[in-house]
Order: C-alpha cells, then sequence, then structure tokens
C-alpha cells in the first residue's frame, strides 16, 4: 500500500510545485521584471517626500499556460512617517504607492508589498510577498545651462535654457523662481519623470541698466530638501542692437500698435 501511494504523493507534490512556481509578481513599472514570493526588487534612488508607484500585472501567468486574476496589490509595510497606497481591486494593472516622510534621511530603505488573490482562495494562487529596497538621496536632480550668461534690453526677457535630468525612480513637478531682480517673482513648474530628462528655459526681466546676477532656484514640489541653487549673470544694456536681439526671445508687454515693428525687429534679430 505504501508502494502504491508514492506515486501519489509525488503527484500531489508536484502539483504544489507547480502551483508555487505559478505564484509571481510580474512587475510593469518602474521597471519590469518578475519576482517571486519572498523576493526583493531594488529600485534605486528617490527624494524625501517623493512618491514612488509601483504597477503588477493583475493577471497570474500560471504553470498549465492559463490565467488567473490577482485581487489587490496591498503595501503590507513601510518606514516609519511614511504612507502606502493600496492598489484598486481587479485591474488588469493594479498600481500601489509609497510617499517617503519628508524630513527622511539618506540611506537606504525597504517596503513590503503583497500580491493577493480572492478572499475564500478560489483559485489556488495565494499570495506573493516581496520587498522594494530603495535609497534616500537628495540629489536626485541636476540641472545644466549652456549659458550660464545673457545679454538683453532694458524691459525684455533675458532666456536661459535649463536641462534637467533626474536620476529618481519617482516622478516629480519643479518648481523655478529667481530672486536678485528688483520686482521680479515670475515661478514656473515643470513636471520631470523617473529616471528622465527634460529641456525648458526660465526668462528673467529687468527694467534697469545695468549688471545683474540673479539666483534661480529649482525646488521639488515633494520636499523643500530636494532643491538647485545656480547663480546666473544677466547684463540689461539700452543699445539699439541689443534691443534688437531682445526682441527674438519676445516682448512681454508692448501696444498693439507696434506689433508689426517688433515683429520686424524680432526677425531682425535672428540675424545680428
Amino acid at each position: 500500500m505504501k508502494i502504491r501511494a508514492l506515486p501519489l504523493i509525488i503527484f500531489a507534490i508536484s502539483i504544489l510545485v507547480g502551483a508555487a512556481w505559478a505564484a509571481n509578481a510580474e512587475v510593469l513599472e518602474p521597471t519590469a521584471m518578475t519576482v517571486a514570493d519572498g523576493g526583493t526588487i531594488n529600485l534605486g534612488k528617490i527624494g524625501p517626500g517623493q512618491t514612488i508607484d509601483l504597477v503588477v500585472s493583475g493577471i497570474a501567468q500560471l504553470s498549465d499556460g492559463g490565467e488567473g486574476r490577482w485581487q489587490i496589490l496591498r503595501v503590507v509595510e513601510v518606514p516609519q512617517g511614511w504612507q502606502g497606497f493600496d492598489s484598486k481591486e481587479l485591474g488588469t494593472k493594479m498600481k500601489a504607492g509609497v510617499k517617503a516622510a519628508n524630513d527622511t534621511r539618506d540611506g537606504q530603505y525597504r517596503i513590503t508589498f503583497r500580491l493577493e488573490e480572492d478572499p475564500l482562495h478560489q483559485q489556488g494562487l495565494g499570495s506573493v510577498t516581496f520587498q522594494v529596497a530603495v535609497v534616500v538621496d537628495r540629489s536626485v536632480i541636476s540641472a545644466s545651462f549652456p549659458k550660464e550668461r545673457v545679454e538683453t534690453g532694458v524691459g525684455q526677457p533675458a532666456r536661459y535654457v535649463i536641462t534637467l535630468k533626474s536620476t529618481s525612480a519617482a516622478n516629480d513637478v519643479y518648481e523655478m523662481s529667481a530672486e536678485g531682480v528688483p520686482t521680479w517673482s515670475y515661478k514656473k513648474s515643470v513636471h520631470v519623470p523617473a529616471g528622465g530628462t527634460v529641456t525648458t528655459f526660465y526668462e528673467i526681466v529687468a527694467n534697469e541698466e545695468k549688471e545683474y546676477k540673479p539666483v534661480l532656484t529649482i525646488k521639488s514640489q515633494s520636499s523643500d530638501d530636494i532643491k538647485i541653487n545656480k547663480e546666473l549673470s544677466m547684463a540689461v544694456k539700452s543699445d539699439v542692437i541689443g534691443d534688437i536681439r531682445a526682441t527674438k526671445n519676445g516682448v512681454l508687454v508692448f501696444p498693439i500698435v507696434l506689433e508689426p515693428l517688433y515683429s520686424l525687429l524680432g526677425i531682425i534679430g535672428n540675424f545680428i
């Protein structure tokens, strides 16, 4: 009897092993990979206060070639002060989020996620519990300037081209503002995707002929600790050639009767 029962035992074990191999989480974003129960994903860097989203497939690939459905992706455990947001249920794609505390110190942290099937366990999928490792670093954004010194005319915009590069695994919005130029308080927001590069510009206007040293601040909306301060140079001169060159960057306010003249000067400015 014991010998005859052995094949049945082996068969049952093979089914259990097969089910275990089927219980994997297919991660879609921010990077594509498959993680098994008890596994760890290294997602790189995020800044304090930033929110990282993890997207997994809601479809479970079974070992027999069939498909099952996951119920929910839960955030099971986060570092102290952090926030976790479970995914919606029964989605084809399940997105769960984790927001780091604004005062998180630089260093490595772990978050525990669990992918679960329906509470009645009708499909026999079980669950997949895994960890996500991230490094909190305040230096997740850099800025480069092709020209740090710009010459312009009185009342004309000085345009600085800026390339922002993110090394974070989280999307973020950065606010740009400048100090050091009287009466100037313009703010501009730029979205920078995770690991992405964005080229944009910032303009400053002065109404007095003078040499200025404006300080441009690029600050994350997630945390005041993620920011860049860059001193620039702006020479404001009142001369015909300088004014013509400056008009190609645009004129903020001018009488509508002068619009044809400014348009012509803008064209000329491109060739001077």
